[in-house]
């Protein structure tokens, strides 16, 4: 279509100086026999314009949107092979940011542009040959004018990205603010603390040195596309100047000169039209350099995710000497850490806050590799096994799970969306977690979404959340569960409840309990005490009782709150022992 506009454009310039020049002809009184085919032409030659402008236009809409969608899912496919280590890095954050917002709009922009810059290339090429047709050096002068704009463009486009690429972390900032600002889950504390007034301040604090930098930025692009325009100015108006002197000269005549005249003032118009294009897509330049350096670390994070097949089974999963370091973190989560967990067992890893017990439940579940040390998994390092596989192997409760703005079904399926779970299994799941109960009486049951913000859903307490989540942990039916504080939101019954049941509602799996609360934890099989990252201690309760070492302490200490004599003095040690 570019080249039949690019045609037709030909066409129009010839056919009007062939019809000028019948037309001056007629009126000097020779024939002008052919002026009907000439308007003819010319009016063919302007239907074949306007059609293939109105396709290119159709076409570029769809293009658009293909591009979008592609580029969109390729940085998907990145940002899914990440690691948690990658996320704990804000350089990592900066680039996800700019290739996240680059994908949304520039590779539409960028190709919008590139396909306006085509037809201006082709028409201007087109025009350009036209007035190398009639003059030759009034074609040279008008392909001459191309050299500015491109070199303002480059120039403009880096500009930009330089300000862009300055900006990366400050806009993730704003972008956080303003989320806070306005979404649902934060609304209540930012209400209670009445925080309004004080992020939105920040937020524009934050926008008005943005706009300082834009401004400025602004001023050299100004400058960049001011010498352009000029230059591709001057270079027209020299065409100008040698196309009258050649009519004043005799070189040209009449209706090759205003032939040439109008020609230069398509030319000049089309010209308008793809500087504006150029800019965009000098602007969209870097920023697409960006994003496809972003693109490359696919392979790179291809390669860190294979391994070996990960085992259907195991008898005994093995920590040699563990350590792990957060990014930019002094002190080490988890210090030299040794133990085995045999196929199972119900361990219990309890702790005082910053103790490292979420720290190691996330390297068992290989979401972290150890800085120093291995994981062995019946002997082989975890590290050699494909870290997807060996996922799909363990059931995750984080103490911060996602609750989903979807269905009450969905929001269990997530659980084990690879084997695509019946409704039955789904229901089962939730009877199992205790949440049967009140997602049944839901409006839509199963199917009532989990939120306000959509359609007609509904909220629940935390509490029912947490079984919920619970429920999602069931239904990935994997042979080793974690559960990250698992009771934090239930009442005392459930939590009791839960505690008693665990071994039996993980019968044959190997189960990793992590608490604070001490008392909850009575029925493990092994319970491991972390103090700063490293295993202080480890027995049953009855053995770690009897030691009086530190989990004896802190399950005294708990226990008082609840055993308090008559005289508020203390705990009754006669009710602790008995608890014990």
């Amino acid at each position: 279509m570019d080249v039949l506009q690019a045609v037709g454009a030909f066409s129009l310039v010839i056919q009007a100086q062939s019809l000028l020049g019948s037309l001056i002809e007629s009126e000097s009184g020779r024939t002008g026999g052919g002026i009907l085919l000439s308007v003819v032409l010319f009016i063919a030659a302007n239907v074949v314009i306007v059609a293939a402008e109105a396709v290119i236009t159709n076409r570029r809409l769809l293009l658009t949107e293909r591009t979008s969608i592609y580029i969109c899912g390729k940085v998907l496919e990145v940002a899914a092979l990440a690691t948690l280590d990658d996320f704990d890095d804000s350089r990592f954050h900066d680039r996800l940011q700019r290739a996240a917002t680059s994908a949304l709009t520039r590779p539409a922009r960028m190709v919008e542009s590139l396909i306006t810059i085509g037809q201006a290339i082709f028409t201007l090429s087109a025009v350009a040959l036209a007035l190398v047709t009639v003059q030759p050096w009034i074609g040279l002068f008008a392909a001459l004018t191309a050299v500015p704009i491109w070199i303002g463009g480059m120039r403009s486009g880096e500009q930009y990205f330089e300000f862009v690429t300055k900006t990366t972390s400050t806009d993730r900032n704003r972008h956080y603010l303003f989320q806070l600002l306005t979404t649902r889950q934060p609304a209540k504390e930012i209400r209670a603390f009445d925080l309004e007034h004080h992020l939105s301040g920040t937020w524009r604090t934050l926008m008005n040195e943005r706009l300082a930098m834009l401004m400025v930025t602004l001023r050299k692009r100004f400058r960049s596309s001011l010498l352009a325009s000029l230059g591709s100015g001057l270079v027209l108006a020299a065409a100008a100047g040698v196309l009258i002197a050649l009519n004043q000269w005799g070189v040209m005549n009449l209706a090759q000169t205003a032939t040439t005249a109008g020609a230069l003032l398509v030319f000049s118009q089309k010209l308008t039209d793809g500087i504006s294009s150029t800019g965009e897509f000098f602007e969209a330049a870097p920023l697409m350099r960006d994003l496809d350096s972003f693109l490359a670390l696919r392979p790179e994070l291809v390669r860190e995710q294979s391994g070996t097949p990960a085992p259907p089974s195991f008898a005994a999963i093995e920590l040699d000497d563990v350590s792990f370091t957060y990014q930019g973190a002094e002190r080490a989560a988890v210090n030299g850490v040794s133990m085995t967990i045999g196929a199972g067992e119900v361990v219990a890893l309890v702790g005082e806050n910053g103790s490292g017990k979420t720290t190691l439940a996330k390297l068992l579940a290989g979401l972290y590799a150890p800085r120093t040390g291995r994981i062995l998994v019946d002997g082989e390092d975890l590290a050699t096994i494909d870290p997807v596989a060996w996922r799909s192997l363990v059931a995750v409760l984080f103490q911060d799970f996602i609750r989903y703005a979807m269905s009450a079904e969905e929001n269990i399926r997530i659980g084990a969306v690879s084997r695509e779970p019946t409704e039955e299994a789904i229901q089962e799941a939730a009877r199992r977690a205790g949440a049967d109960e009140f997602l049944s009486r839901l409006p839509a049951g199963y199917q009532t979404i989990l939120s306000p913000e959509f359609g007609e859903g509904q909220d629940l307490s935390l509490g029912q959340w947490q079984r919920v989540a619970l429920a999602r942990a069931f239904i990935r039916s994997a042979p080793l569960v974690v559960l990250d504080e698992p009771s934090a939101s239930l009442d005392a019954r459930a939590e009791r409840a839960l505690f008693d049941s665990v071994r039996e509602l993980y019968r044959d799996r190997t189960v990793l309990l992590i608490s604070h609360r001490f008392s909850t934890v009575r029925t493990a099989d092994r319970i491991i005490v972390l103090d700063s990252g490293e295993i202080i201690e480890q027995g049953t309760h009855a053995e770690l009782m009897a030691a009086q070492g530190r989990y004896a302490e802190l399950f005294t200490l708990q226990a008082s709150g609840y055993f308090e004599d008559d005289t508020g003095d203390g705990a009754s040690a006669d009710a602790i022992a008995s608890v014990g």
